[in-house]
C-alpha cells in the first residue's frame, strides 16, 4: 500500500520572552466583596521592580501565596498600565495572564518540557466596563465561605469579579466535580445581576487546536470544530433545539492539552461553539421552536456542519459558557424556557424568600469552571475521567459478550408472545450468539401499569422460561411516564407521585399532575424522582415483574428533562433540568446495575455500572444520526466518562420508512463488532442470505476480541478508561489522528477502520507509530505512523490490525 507521511508537532505556540484593594467594591458583585473577606491567613510576599524588561514602562507587581501541605502556591505579578493593565496568576506548571479588557491566556508545558500557549479567551465584560476600568487583585482566606485559603480575586470596579483557584480541591457547595485536577486554575466569575443578564466566559477555539467531548449531538462531527454549534440551553434532549441528544457533559479537552471543565450544576447553563455570528442578506437568528418526542421529527438537525450552512456568512470562532438568569429567549422555544426554580444556588442570605413561597432575587451571576493545561490530549481527559465517580461493578458480562435483540425495531408497538417466542427461534436457528431478548414498546396493559397485557401476553411467566430454556436473559422496556387510563394512574395521582404543574392561569395555585407530548400516543405524567415513596413504589413494581414472572432487567428509556410538563412541579424543587436525569438514572436505574440493564441518558451517573445507550439512530449512512455518526458518539461516551456505550439497533430503527438494504446492515454490523456491546433487532436473514452471512462473520471476529473487551471493562473501576478510543489516544502528539472519525482503537493495541460510506470497497487506513500486522495477513509487518492508501476493503472485510510489541517483534 501507498504511503502519507505522518506530521507530529508540538501543536501550541511557543511563549515569548502595587496590589491595592478594588475601591468602593460592591457586595451585590460576589460573595467575596472586601467588607465580606476574612482576613488572609496565607503569607504575601511584596516587591517592586522594574519592568523595563518587559517593555511596559510601568511599575510590575510581584506576589506570592504560599502553598501548605500538597496544595500548589500562586504567584502573582501585576503590571499597572493605562492602556493595557494585566494579571499574571503562575503555578507550578502553568500561568494565566488576565488583561483588563477582560481578554485572557493560558500557557502550559508540551511533552517536550517547553512552554507554550494552550488557550486564549475573553472573561466577558459588560460594554461599559470594557476596556475603560482598571483592573485589580487581592488575595483572600475563603477558607470559612468553602474555598482555598491561597485564592487570587481579580475584580472590574464592582462589576465583574474573577476568583481564581488553585487546583486540587473542590469549592463551593457543588465543589467536587473539580477534585483531584491539577496542572491549571478553578475560575469563577461573578457579576452582579444589575449589570448583566448572564455571566460569560469565552474560549478561542482555533488556539487549543481540535475539540472533543462536550455532548452526544444529532449531526455528530468530530471533532467539534466543525461544527457550528448555535448557543443554547446545556441539558439532555432526544432532539434538542441546537442539536443536542441524549447525553451531555460540560467536559472537553482539545489536542493542545486544554482541559475545559464546567460546573455541571451550574443553573440556566448555556454553551455554544462557533455558533453563527452574521447571517447573508441581513437576515437575523432563525427560532429555533421545539417540543418533544415527534413534534420534532420534522425541525432541523444540528448542530450545522460550519461553513456548510448557506444562510449564515460567519461564524464566531469561540466556545461559548453562560450562566443566564433563566431560559428565556425569544429565538429558542423549549419546554423549560419559562421555568423558575424554587432554590437559587448562589443567592446570599438563603435560598427561599421569607416564607419559602418563591425564589428569592439572586444579586449576582456566576459561572464556575476549570482551566487545566496538560502535555497532550491523552493526560487532559484522563485527568478529566479522574474526577468522575467510578462505577464498583460493570454490566453483566453476558452482555459484552453476545448481542442483545429486541423487538423494537422489528415489531414496534406490535409485539405479543407469539411474535417474541417465532423471533427467539428464529435467533437460536440461525446460529448467531445471543444475551438478551429485550421486548420493547406496548407489552403494557397501558403505559405506566407495569404489567403484561393479557390479551397480548397470554402466559408472560410461560414465554420467560421458554426464553430462559433457550439461553436468553429477559428485559423489558420502561420509563417513567404513565397514561391517565392506567391503573397506576390512579393510584399515583392520590398519593402525589406524578410531576405537576399548574394547570390552569386562572387558579395558580390549583396544581394538578402535568400531562404532556411525548414520542407515543396518547399523553402522559411523569414519575416524580424527587420524591422517595414515589421511586420505592416505582422499584417495588418492577421488583414485582422479577419476583412474578422471572424477569432479568429492564431497557430504561427516557429520563431528559425536556419530557416534563412545562414548569414542571415536583416533591422536592428541581436546582436545574438535568437533576431529574440524575435522579431517574441513579434512584431508579441504579437499584439494578451490574445485571443486563440499559439506561440511554445521565447526568453525573458515571457510577451506575450499567450500559448507556446512544440515542435511536436513523437507517441512513450520513453523520446526522446515521451509521458515521456511530464511532464519533461511541468515542464521546468515552470520553465523558461512560464506557459502556451500547450503540443503538444495527441497521438503524427503519424510522420513516426507510429499511437498511444489504450493504448498509453489514457495514453497521462491522462498525459494531468491536464496540463494548452489540444490539440487534431486524434480523439479518430478513434482508437476505448475503447479510447473514456476511453478519456471521463479523460475529466470528468478535469472538476473537471478546477477552479483550470484558478484561477492558473490569479497567473501568479503577481508571474509567474507555474500551474503545480515539486514534490520538494510541499517539496524542500525532497529529494525523486528530480528525479521523472512522477509524478506533479497541484498548491500545488494536486499530478497527471500518468502511462508513455507501459503495466504497477500498479505504485509507492510519497506523500510528509502532509495528502493526493486519489480521487478515498475519506474520506480515507494517511500519505505523503512516497512512496506508486504498486498502482493499470488500463488503466482506473489516479492515483491523493489531500491534506488534517488542518481544513479539
Amino acid at each position: 500500500a501507498g504511503a502519507r507521511e505522518k506530521k507530529r508537532v508540538c501543536s501550541r505556540r511557543s511563549a515569548p520572552g502595587s496590589r491595592r484593594r478594588s475601591p468602593g467594591a460592591s457586595k451585590a458583585s460576589s460573595p467575596y466583596a472586601d467588607d465580606q473577606q476574612p482576613a488572609s491567613s496565607t503569607r504575601a510576599v511584596f516587591s517592586a521592580i522594574a519592568s523595563a524588561g518587559e517593555g511596559l514602562g510601568a511599575v510590575e507587581a510581584r506576589d506570592r501565596v504560599s502553598g501548605t501541605g500538597n496544595r500548589e502556591s500562586l504567584r502573582v505579578r501585576y503590571v499597572p498600565d493605562e492602556e493595557n493593565s494585566w494579571i499574571e496568576v503562575s503555578s507550578e506548571a502553568t500561568r494565566l495572564r488576565v488583561k483588563n479588557d477582560g481578554r485572557f491566556e493560558l500557557w502550559g508545558k508540551c511533552e517536550r518540557n517547553r512552554e507554550v500557549l494552550c488557550c486564549s479567551g475573553v472573561v466577558t465584560l459588560p460594554g461599559e466596563v470594557a476596556g475603560r476600568v482598571e483592573l485589580t487583585y487581592s488575595f483572600a482566606d475563603l477558607k470559612a465561605a468553602g474555598g482555598s485559603p491561597h485564592t487570587v480575586v481579580v475584580r472590574w470596579a464592582d462589576y465583574v469579579t474573577l476568583v481564581i483557584h488553585p487546583p486540587g480541591t473542590g469549592h463551593g457547595p457543588h465543589g467536587d466535580w473539580s477534585k483531584g485536577l491539577t496542572r491549571g486554575f478553578i475560575l469563577e466569575k461573578y457579576i452582579s445581576t444589575d449589570h448583566a443578564e448572564m455571566t460569560e466566559i469565552k474560549i478561542d477555539v482555533d488556539s487549543a487546536g481540535h475539540w472533543f467531548g462536550g455532548a452526544h449531538f444529532m449531526n455528530q462531527l468530530w471533532p467539534l470544530n466543525k461544527v457550528s454549534w448555535e448557543t443554547g440551553p446545556f441539558y439532555p434532549f432526544d432532539h434538542g433545539p441546537t442539536g443536542l441528544n441524549t447525553l451531555v457533559a460540560p467536559q472537553f479537552v482539545t489536542s493542545s492539552g486544554l482541559l475545559v471543565m464546567v460546573d455541571p450544576d451550574t443553573p440556566f447553563l448555556h454553551i455554544g461553539m462557533n455558533g453563527p455570528e452574521e447571517y447573508h442578506n441581513g437576515k437575523s437568528r432563525p427560532l429555533r421552536k421545539w417540543g418533544t418526542g415527534v413534534q420534532n421529527a420534522t425541525n432541523p438537525i444540528l448542530p450545522e456542519q460550519a461553513g456548510a450552512c448557506k444562510k449564515v456568512a460567519k461564524c464566531d470562532g469561540v466556545l461559548r459558557i453562560q450562566s443566564r438568569k433563566n431560559f428565556v429567549d425569544d429565538k429558542v422555544s423549549h419546554t423549560w424556557s419559562n421555568w423558575a426554580p424554587v432554590a437559587w444556588p448562589h443567592s446570599e442570605g438563603g435560598s427561599t424568600s421569607e416564607g419559602g413561597e418563591g425564589p428569592k432575587e439572586r444579586n449576582y451571576l456566576k459561572i464556575s469552571l476549570a482551566l487545566c493545561a496538560f502535555s497532550n490530549v491523552r493526560e487532559s481527559s484522563m485527568a478529566s475521567l479522574k474526577t468522575l465517580p467510578r462505577p464498583k461493578v460493570t454490566p453483566n458480562l453476558h452482555v459484552l459478550q453476545d448481542p442483545i435483540w429486541t423487538t423494537w425495531a422489528k415489531y414496534k408497538q406490535w409485539v405479543t408472545e407469539g411474535k417474541v417466542l417465532t423471533y427467539a427461534k428464529e435467533i437460536k436457528d440461525s446460529g448467531l450468539d445471543y444475551s438478551v431478548m429485550e421486548i420493547d414498546d406496548r407489552w403494557q396493559i397501558s403505559y405506566g401499569d407495569l404489567d403484561f397485557d393479557p390479551g397480548k401476553f397470554p402466559d408472560p411467566k410461560g414465554m420467560v422460561e421458554q426464553l430462559h430454556e433457550m439461553g436468553f436473559k429477559v428485559t423489558l422496556w420502561v420509563m417513567p411516564f404513565v397514561e391517565k387510563r392506567s391503573a397506576a394512574f390512579k393510584e399515583g395521582r392520590e398519593k402525589g407521585y406524578f410531576v405537576k404543574r399548574v394547570t390552569s392561569a386562572c387558579h395558580p395555585y390549583e396544581e394538578q399532575p402535568g400531562f404532556f407530548k411525548w414520542w407515543n400516543l396518547p399523553s402522559v405524567v411523569a414519575l416524580d424522582v424527587t420524591n422517595p415513596e414515589a421511586v420505592d413504589w416505582y422499584v417495588s413494581r418492577l421488583r414485582r415483574l422479577q419476583d412474578l414472572y422471572g424477569i432479568d432487567g429492564f431497557k430504561f428509556d427516557g429520563g431528559e428533562p425536556c419530557f416534563l410538563p412545562k414548569n414542571p412541579i415536583t416533591s422536592k424543587a428541581l436546582s436545574y433540568p438535568s437533576e431529574y436525569t440524575h435522579l431517574w438514572v441513579k434512584e431508579v436505574a441504579g437499584k439494578f446495575q451490574g445485571g443486563v440493564c440499559e439506561v440511554r441518558t445521565g447526568h453525573k451517573t458515571q457510577d451506575v455500572g450499567i450500559m448507556t445507550r446512544i440515542g435511536d439512530r436513523f437507517s441512513t449512512w450520513d453523520f446526522k444520526n446515521g451509521l458515521q455518526s456511530i464511532i464519533p458518539t461511541v468515542l464521546t461516551s468515552g470520553l465523558l466518562g461512560y464506557p459502556f456505550a451500547l450503540p443503538d439497533i444495527i441497521g438503524g430503527n427503519a424510522y420513516f420508512g426507510r429499511k437498511p438494504d444489504t450493504e448498509l446492515f453489514v457495514r453497521w454490523t462491522q462498525v459494531n463488532a468491536l464496540m463494548p456491546a452489540m444490539q440487534f433487532s431486524i434480523a439479518p436473514w430478513h434482508i437476505g442470505k448475503e447479510a447473514q452471512d456476511l453478519v456471521s462473520q463479523a460475529m466470528k471476529l468478535r469472538k476473537k476480541f471478546v477477552g479483550d473487551i470484558i478484561g477492558l471493562a473490569g479497567e473501568t473501576s479503577e481508571l474509567l478508561k474507555p474500551i474503545v478510543r480515539p486514534m490520538w489516544w494510541l499517539d496524542p502528539g500525532d497529529e494525523a489522528t486528530y480528525e479521523i472519525s472512522d477509524q478506533f482503537a479497541l484498548g491500545d493495541d488494536i486499530v478497527v477502520a471500518p468502511v462508513v460510506v455507501k459503495g466504497q470497497r477500498k479505504r485509507d487506513v492510519y497506523l500510528t507509530a509502532g509495528v502493526w500486522e493486519d489480521l487478515d495477513k498475519p506474520g506480515e509487518r507494517i511500519q505505523g505512523g503512516q497512512w496506508l492508501l486504498n486498502l482493499d476493503a470488500p463488503l466482506a472485510k473489516l479492515p483491523c490490525f493489531r500491534r506488534i510489541h517488542q518481544e513479539e517483534a
